[in-house]
């Protein structure tokens, strides 16, 4: 019984720090899509361009660095989605996602 509790004590260490992890990660998403969205109405559009070709660049770099690396399906279909709708939205003249 003591081991069943120690193996159930560390579980639930690695339960509170995955939950901790993905708690940050989803803060700094609602703060970079807050400041992205607050952001783009003020670019013109050649900033727009440029801040695209940096953006693409900085995604290619990521991407690269990570190649030999086995990420789940899920993972390469956000970033696709999420990258795609920033391209998207650098692209059109209001600034307006979605």
């Amino acid at each position: 019984m003591n081991n069943t509790d120690e193996v159930l004590g560390k579980m639930v260490g690695i339960v509170n720090a995955n939950t901790k992890t993905v708690s940050m990660l989803g803060a700094r998403s609602l703060v970079l899509g807050a400041f992205f969205d607050a952001t783009l109405p003020h670019l013109t559009m050649s900033q727009r361009a440029a801040v695209n070709r940096s953006f693409r660049q900085g995604i290619e770099d990521a991407l690269a660095q990570m190649d030999d690396m086995p990420l789940p399906a899920e993972y390469h279909s956000t970033l696709l989605e999420l990258t795609n709708a920033i391209l998207a939205a650098l692209g059109q003249e209001s600034g307006r996602r979605r």
